[in-house]
């Protein structure tokens, strides 16, 4: 790896060398010392460039910027809008055309927009599908099992990969497709769903972390209580407290189940010279705070008098275990950095070496300097062609922060109004209910629809995967058959 700024700094001293290695054979030996020690020079790391720049940006929010996206072939732009045409609904027509055109790369990213989408509308037999399909080409890499852990290892090593989601946005799909099993009274799949969200947020891509998102383990509890098994659902709160000290003053054996969602989670961005740290920031939104749920605004006959915070998702978002990380490093950087130098270096030692050899004659200093001309167009076009930016493809439907509430008498309401604390001043929210058993019930809010947030998807990236027509002819079946 080399940077530019030492390459000017020592090309005076590169011409003097090759000069020299002009007039004083072996001219190939002296050119292949001096390119060694170029070679070996130290260089800053890119953590310090990254904090150089943040210094230069005088503390401004990053702003997320998208690599530029490829037109969408007219032929795929037709049969994805034939397709979407055939979604009963209108607004959510935009996400099939999107699903359709973007293929199997983003198809997991695209599933849980669908899923979440269709949830807040009340569209449950949807969002049993697009959740299923998320989670299923998520657990084909970070399932909890050998077979999965040696796919993933494999996987890792590519450096153009499909979108899986960083933990919390893998735990989170998985926590959806618990709360759709809820909605269908099966309460033993969505206790596995909220099992495996709470290991889906220890993973990473080369570590595993202990985990501390509590409100997976106590969905787990929660869930077990609904299905008759209460000492399951006290050891499953026991596990919640361990990782997040708010549920200590939360009860899990009790039938009605609040769960509201404020805010959105923070953007991804990239850092660094290459942008290729990934790192995220918060959005600029008033901080709303649940306070209890009833059947009017104001009222007195409430379901849920009090809430917890139970999910924080931008704690989960930044970090490891607990671990706060200033972010996540993408190698190629690294590469491309240091092909840039070479190919620096190199084409200052070809033009140098080309005069030396047209003011002295000697062949060898011409030889050098075609060697380091050729030598520099290979590494310039390496640099190129190395995309080091990091992967900001987000869920940008994920809330920053989700509210929890039980009671012990079930609602003969179908929607909750939430008192929301904004700043002192009280807003509302609604809370509908997804789960009506005999045992449970669970009611399930929003402060932002989903669809409202699709403006922040990133531009629509044509899909390049070997596998898109099979996957067409797949979601046709599946969604438009």
């Amino acid at each position: 790896m080399m940077k530019r700024s030492f390459f000017r700094t020592h090309r005076g001293a590169a011409a003097a060398a090759l000069l020299a290695a002009a007039l004083a054979p072996p001219a190939h030996a002296q050119f292949g010392g001096m390119f060694q020690s170029l070679m070996q020079a130290p260089l800053q790391p890119a953590q310090q460039q990254a904090a150089a720049q943040a210094a230069a940006q005088g503390g401004a929010k990053p702003a997320k910027r998208w690599a530029p996206a490829a037109p969408v072939p007219p032929d795929t732009l037709a049969a994805a809008s034939v397709f979407a045409e055939k979604m009963p609904s209108a607004e959510l027509r935009p996400l099939f055309q999107r699903l359709y055109i973007e293929g199997e790369r983003n198809a997991t990213l695209n599933f849980q927009r669908i899923g979440m989408a269709a949830l807040s509308l009340g569209d449950i037999e949807l969002a049993e599908k697009a959740f299923d399909a998320a989670v299923t080409r998520i657990e084909m890499i970070y399932a909890d099992n050998p077979e999965a852990q040696k796919a993933k290892s494999l996987w890792t090593a590519e450096k153009i990969k499909d979108y899986k989601g960083e933990p919390y946005e893998r735990a989170m799909a998985h926590f959806y497709r618990g709360l759709v099993y809820a909605a269908r009274g099966d309460f033993q799949n969505a206790r596995a769903l909220f099992k495996q969200a709470d290991y889906q947020d220890t993973v990473a891509e080369a570590e595993q972390y202990a985990g501390d998102f509590g409100l997976m383990p106590f969905m787990a509890g929660w869930a077990s209580y609904c299905d008759g098994n209460t000492g399951m659902a006290r050891d499953f709160l026991q596990q919640a407290i361990k990782g997040d000290s708010n549920y200590s003053t939360v009860r899990v054996d009790q039938p009605v189940l609040v769960l509201f969602e404020s805010g959105r989670s923070p953007y991804k961005y990239g850092s660094g010279k290459s942008g290729e740290i990934l790192k995220w920031q918060s959005h600029e939104l008033p901080v709303q705070t649940a306070k209890s749920a009833c059947t009017s605004a104001g009222g007195s006959d409430c379901a849920v008098g009090s809430f917890v915070m139970g999910a924080d998702l931008g704690f989960q978002a930044t970090t490891r275990g607990g671990r706060p990380i200033d972010g996540v490093l993408n190698g190629k950087a690294s590469f491309k950095e240091g092909a840039q130098g070479v190919a620096t270096v190199a084409s200052a030692v070809g033009d140098i070496g080309l005069l030396a050899a047209a003011t002295t004659g000697n062949r060898d200093a011409a030889g050098i300097g075609m060697i380091g001309l050729f030598a520099g167009l290979v590494a310039q076009g390496m640099a190129n062609a190395t995309q080091a930016q990091a992967d900001i493809r987000e869920w940008e439907q994920l809330p920053a922060t989700v509210w929890l509430g039980t009671g012990a008498q079930k609602s003969t309401a179908g929607t909750l109004k939430v008192a929301l604390d904004s700043g002192g001043s009280t807003t509302e929210g609604a809370a509908t209910r997804l789960v009506n058993t005999p045992s449970c019930q669970l009611y399930w809010g929003r402060s932002l629809a989903p669809l409202s947030l699709l403006g922040d998807a990133g531009p629509i990236e044509p899909g390049a995967h070997p596998r898109d027509p099979v996957f067409r002819r797949e979601v046709e079946a599946a969604f438009a058959g």
